[in-house]
């Protein structure tokens, strides 16, 4: 699985050349099952022109009725899997309803930022439901303050709709590492859904800012491990990185849990 921030921008506003670079993100993409992508906004054509993957899903469109002076996006959220159709049983593609920042702090409001949840069946009837999000930016209180409207929400539709089951959260929540206020907030999330951290982070030594995270657990009757996670380090073009974010994969395996007594906590994979 690949989560990655694509810094999908129009070309004035991303200060580069996002038609070149998506192309190449597209065919880098195709080596992941599943591909969880934000900001891709302006450029989902030249991304598509070499991505091979049969499901394509982008998420919640902009604001109903909305209207603006300059280019209002959705969520920028794009859910790519190479997995036979019928495996994704269900997504949805949800906007959070809150934001801060119309010409500044980010400017988030131009976009109507959401979360994509997705019902896999990974094999053998395992399913697993995967996120895929992206929060506000910014570092003013209120920034934050919506960043954890966001997460309420995200974490309250978990509850209702993902209970005890085999979960994977994903994707740039704008919460730093090296912010106390930030990292509680994150913490207080993960912890409500019980999450564990993959590991997936940039790079030993590389100066990239920890704002994008992939988190997950095990479920009821479906369990998670984590065979191997990092930075994609391959996404990068003549030396220089593919976004203004680093690109994270984790290698996961779904096993089914046998039927132990509860005391011995003991799960195994199916042979």
């Amino acid at each position: 699985m690949l989560s990655y921030n694509t810094h999908g921008l129009p070309s004035w506003i991303a200060g580069d050349d996002p038609e070149f670079r998506f192309p190449r993100i597209g065919a880098l993409s195709n080596a992941y099952d599943v591909v969880l992508l934000q900001e891709d906004f302006d450029h989902h054509d030249a991304l598509r022109s070499e991505t091979r993957h049969g499901f394509v899903e982008r998420g919640n469109p902009s604001r109903e009725g909305l209207h603006c002076w300059v280019s209002c996006s959705g969520s920028g959220l794009t859910f790519l899997s190479s997995l036979p159709r019928e495996r994704i049983r269900r997504i949805d593609n949800l906007p959070y309803g809150a934001c801060y920042g119309w010409l500044g702090n980010a400017n988030d409001c131009l976009a109507t930022k959401g979360f994509q949840h997705a019902r896999v069946e990974a094999a053998d009837d395992l399913t697993m439901h995967i996120v895929n999000t992206h929060l506000d930016a910014g570092d003013a209180p209120e920034d934050r303050e919506v960043r954890r409207r966001q997460l309420a929400i995200l974490r309250d539709h978990l509850v209702e709709n993902a209970s005890d089951e085999a979960l994977i959260v994903a994707g740039d929540l704008n919460l730093d590492d090296a912010d106390p206020d930030d990292v509680r907030l994150r913490d207080s999330f993960v912890s409500a859904l019980g999450l564990a951290d993959s590991g997936a982070r940039a790079a030993p030594g590389s100066a990239w800012e920890v704002l994008d995270y992939l988190y997950y657990r095990s479920g009821n009757e479906t369990a998670l491990r984590v065979l191997e996670a990092g930075e994609a380090t391959e996404f990068r073009e003549a030396g220089a990185p593919l976004s203004d974010h680093p690109a994270l994969f984790v290698r996961i395996e779904a096993y089914r849990r046998l039927a132990v007594p509860p005391s011995t906590g003991i799960t195994a994979p199916v042979r």
